[in-house]
């Protein structure tokens, strides 16, 4: 392993006291992540009458955002040209975090009302969970983005 200069365009990973760069680990990374992907859909059946075919479309699919997902999670950001110091100090860090602490206020008030109205809801009227489920992360969804744009409008 060779000492790297301290920031690049595409950053480092780190290995104890040596350094790699992060591409030479996350593209043989995402690949074998993507091969493993083509490999279960041929074994879950998935791939269809032509299994090669299958295997080759599922990798070809999983391997750049798997690349990817390895990418993040093994670069040093010290190690990025631009990187922020210290990210999670800035104003936008701070809209964030006030955003999902209100976003979930909201969802528990909610959903304490709409459990206290459907304990009393006689037991012929049967609510299918499977349009609750997606309406409560629509509302976080909601409720979070709104507060988000409320707060960096205020500044």
């Amino acid at each position: 392993m060779s000492v790297a200069p301290t920031r690049t365009k595409w950053g480092y990973a780190k290995f104890g006291t040596g350094r790699l760069p992060a591409a030479a680990i996350a593209v043989p990374g995402g690949l074998i992540l993507g091969a493993a992907g083509g490999w279960l859909s041929v074994l879950a059946g998935i791939g269809g009458s032509n299994p090669a075919l299958g295997f080759w479309v599922f990798a070809a699919c999983i391997a750049m955002p798997a690349a990817a997902l390895v990418y993040v999670l093994v670069v040093d950001r010290n190690t990025l040209i631009g990187a922020t110091e210290r990210p999670d100090d800035s104003v936008e860090s701070g809209w964030i975090d006030k955003a999902a602490s209100g976003s979930f206020m909201d969802l528990i008030l909610v959903l304490g009302a709409a459990t206290t109205v459907l304990a009393f809801i006689p037991r012929e009227l049967v609510v299918d969970l499977k349009l609750v489920l997606p309406a409560v992360v629509g509302l976080g969804f909601a409720s979070f983005g709104i507060r988000y744009l409320v707060l960096r409008r205020k500044g």
